[in-house]
């Protein structure tokens, strides 16, 4: 496979991996299919995205989609394999790029899909381990061989997918092994030797050429005064006062003291919850929030404000935008009145007589959806009665029936307790069989006791040997993240490189058709901007005459909507006045008919009840018929009790005997179909064994032939290499008894 540079993009492999994780994490198939969801996915919007770009994208998304199970469980069990490296928020990317390496590594190419892997969309230590997995013929086996064989054949498996990545192996290892060396700054030869990063000189620093401050000037010291002067001798030493005289003059001083104080504070203190009731003010402040907020809880709530129709018209300030919507509404009517003449002009007729049918078609229909309306009330009133009657019959019917039921319970209770009393028996029976085989489940469960005690301290020991790896695993991954840490550390310390300053008047002498400086551009800047001012003010001069014209043209039309404003609301007037009419027209008629309807509805109901008078009292009488029967009837009961327990014994021993005969006769079906199935396995068995021995015994004969063909194969080639051999010879033979002859007639000659 040819490694070639990769085509430019529009957008860098990042950004283009970014923009396929963000299509498959968006992309919902129960609503959407994938074309429809790549065509309207605003990230793809972009302007930067060109065709290369939105096909490979497309192309992902259908093959990650596609391949979904196969690379959910890649990545799964990669997750599983090494959840120290891999980051869940980046699941996509490792989607996108097991898709890429599984499937279409040949299509991409070795320096496209190395550029997409150093692009930095993940974690470098992450892809590194990765791609190790994805090599480690031994992993794949052990962690996602079997579930992949699940879903896709063996061979598929093992020749196009773990074959093929594995016969690139070797031009994949230059890519791996700089992988490996960026991740982790080491790479293990094919040896066993550890080479290491090949680190950076760091530039040396240089001290900046810094101006050196001139020294400060020292401020002269200030002169201590050396001088000592003595305080003046206290007066009660020279006058000789006693101590009981300062005593005395001490409690005149604090006596003073406090007279002072107590001037200061000689007006009384109120306080606020002095002026509070013994509780009747907090009462009644709790009985008016109680009224307030009950009061929307009452059936008796404030009256609405009565209407005051407003005695002047609203002054209403119109703006643009009202007047050129008023001016374009009244343009549409002035077009629809324009066709409606041009209509009748050409057709001399227009569609007045059809409204006017409408009009009365649906006011008749409205009158009869009135009457239909009315009348089902009236069916409906009826209905309830006929309901309302139905239930209290089917309330005495089920008194009845309870009653019945009862007593059947009673008689079941009865018998239950019968039942439970023998089972209860058999129970205490089967107790006492029992008793003595306790101990024997005591001994069983000390000896699985012991058992899983055994058990337990394997396990622990298990556990704390597995602990003490862990602990060691987790020291060695520590010091590898504190290496990783001081290597980094390092690379941040580095200083940033500096440039020096370059003359703004200075051209840049790249070589380029129409350089200038930095100044130059400046002025030229300079001019273009005043030139953009210039334009500007002219700009504003137009907008202000554009501005002032479509005032006055905004004015004119706002009085001519005013006008056509004031004709439309008279007509508004007289129309409101004319469809007041006719609804107080259809409400009376309304009343009329309901009234009518009501006189209807009670004279059948006032039937109804007759009709229902009857029925109960023909009812009560039938009832007393039938008591009078039954009365009669009592003394044959027992009788009559005795055949019908007969006739119930026979039907149930009749159906028994149905219910054995139809189960000898499924039971014989069932024999017949076993011996059936038994014959059919035999003969099958027998027929296989037919077909494989003619098959053993064709296979044989083909071979005997295929060996015979062989060997006439072998003798040919073996006849035809010694004829060539013996004719090669011969003509050597020949060419050679040529040549002595040759020699002579040239000696001759010379």
């Amino acid at each position: 496979m040819s490694r070639s540079a990769p085509p430019p993009l529009a957008l860098s492999r990042a950004a283009l991996l970014k923009k396929c994780v963000q299509v498959i994490d968006g992309f919902d198939p129960k609503k959407t299919t994938i074309d429809a969801w790549v065509q309207d996915a605003e990230v793809l919007k972009d302007k930067n995205i060109g065709e290369v770009e939105y096909k490979f994208i497309h192309q992902v998304v259908y093959g990650c989609n596609r391949y979904q199970k196969f690379l959910k469980l890649f990545v799964t069990s990669f997750f599983y394999q090494s959840a120290t490296c891999a980051i869940r928020s980046e699941q996509t990317v490792y989607t996108v790029l097991a898709y890429l390496l599984f499937f279409r590594l040949e299509e991409l190419g070795l320096d496209e899909f190395e550029a997409l892997i150093q692009s930095g969309a993940a974690t470098l230590t992450a892809l590194h381990a990765m791609m190790q997995y994805a090599m480690n013929v031994e992993e794949l086996n052990r962690w996602v061989k079997v579930e992949w064989c699940k879903l896709y054949d063996k061979t598929y498996i093992e020749e196009e997918v773990i074959g093929k990545l594995q016969a690139l192996a070797d031009e994949l290892r230059p890519m791996l092994e700089d992988l490996e060396l960026k991740a982790t700054g080491t790479l293990v030869t094919s040896d066993g030797t550890t080479l290491k990063a090949i680190p950076k000189k760091l530039p040396k620093p240089v001290a900046p050429n810094i101006t050196k401050p001139k020294p400060r000037l020292i401020p002269e010291p200030e002169a201590i005064s050396r001088e000592i002067k003595a305080k003046p001798v206290p007066e009660h030493i020279i006058n000789g006062t006693s101590l009981a005289e300062v005593e005395r003059e001490k409690a005149q001083r604090r006596e003073q003291h406090r007279q002072e104080i107590a001037s200061k504070y000689t007006h009384e203190v109120f306080l606020e919850t002095a002026k509070r009731n013994d509780g009747t003010e907090i009462e009644e402040l709790t009985r008016k929030v109680e009224e307030e907020r009950m009061k929307e809880c009452t059936f008796r709530p404030v009256a609405a404000k009565p209407y005051v129709p407003p005695t002047e018209e609203a002054c209403v300030r119109q703006n643009v935008a009202s007047v050129l919507r008023e001016d374009a509404l009244l343009k549409k009517k002035q077009a629809n009145e324009y066709n409606a003449l041009k209509r009748y002009e050409e057709d001399l007729h227009d569609a007045s007589d059809y409204y006017r049918w409408q009009h009365e078609a649906k006011l008749k229909d409205q009158e009869e959806e009135e009457k239909r309306v009315q009348q089902r009330i009236v069916e409906m009133q009826l209905a309830r009665e006929e309901a309302m009657e139905a239930f209290e019959g089917m309330v005495r019917r089920k008194h009845i029936l309870a009653e019945n039921h009862r007593e059947e319970i009673a008689k079941g209770i009865e018998v239950r307790d019968q039942e439970q009393e023998a089972l209860l028996q058999g129970k205490q029976e089967l107790v006492k069989q029992f008793i003595g085989e306790r101990e024997n489940a005591r001994l069983e469960e000390a000896k699985i006791f012991a058992a899983r005690q055994e058990n337990v301290e394997k396990i622990k020991e298990e556990k704390k040997a597995e602990k003490e790896r862990k602990e060691r695993e987790d020291a060695h991954e520590m010091e590898r993240k504190k290496e990783l840490i001081r290597q980094i550390r390092a690379l941040e310390r580095v200083p940033v490189e500096r440039f020096t300053k370059f003359d703004p008047a200075e051209q840049p002498c790249q070589g380029l058709l129409e350089e200038m400086s930095l100044a130059e551009l400046r002025e030229r800047l300079s001019l273009e901007k005043g030139k953009r001012v210039k334009e500007l003010e002219e700009k504003k001069e137009r907008q202000l005459q554009q501005k002032h014209e479509k005032q006055l043209e905004y004015s004119e039309k706002a009085e001519t909507l005013a006008k056509i404003r004031d004709i439309a609301k008279q007509e508004s007037s007289q129309r409101h006045q004319v469809m007041k009419d006719k609804k107080k027209e259809a409400e009376e008629r309304q009343l009329r008919h309901r009234e009518q309807c009501v006189v209807e509805a009670s004279e059948k109901i006032a039937q109804k009840k007759k009709e229902r008078r009857d029925e109960e009292l023909r009812l009560k009488r039938e009832l007393k018929e039938i008591s009078t029967k039954k009365q009669f009837l009592a003394a044959n009961a027992e009788m009559l009790e005795a055949k019908a327990h007969g006739a119930q014994q026979a039907g149930l021993e009749r159906e028994a005997m149905i219910r054995q005969r139809r189960t000898l006769v499924d039971q014989k079906k069932l024999n017949d179909i076993k011996m059936k199935d038994a014959n059919v396995r035999r003969e099958d068995r027998a027929r296989s064994q037919d077909a494989y021995e003619t098959m053993k015994v064709a296979v044989t004969q083909r071979i005997e032939r295929a060996k015979a063909d062989d060997e006439a194969l072998k003798r040919s080639i073996l006849q035809a290499t010694t004829s060539a051999k013996a004719a090669h010879l011969r003509s050597t033979a020949r060419s050679a008894s040529r040549r002595p002859n040759e020699t002579t007639q040239m000696s001759v000659s010379v």
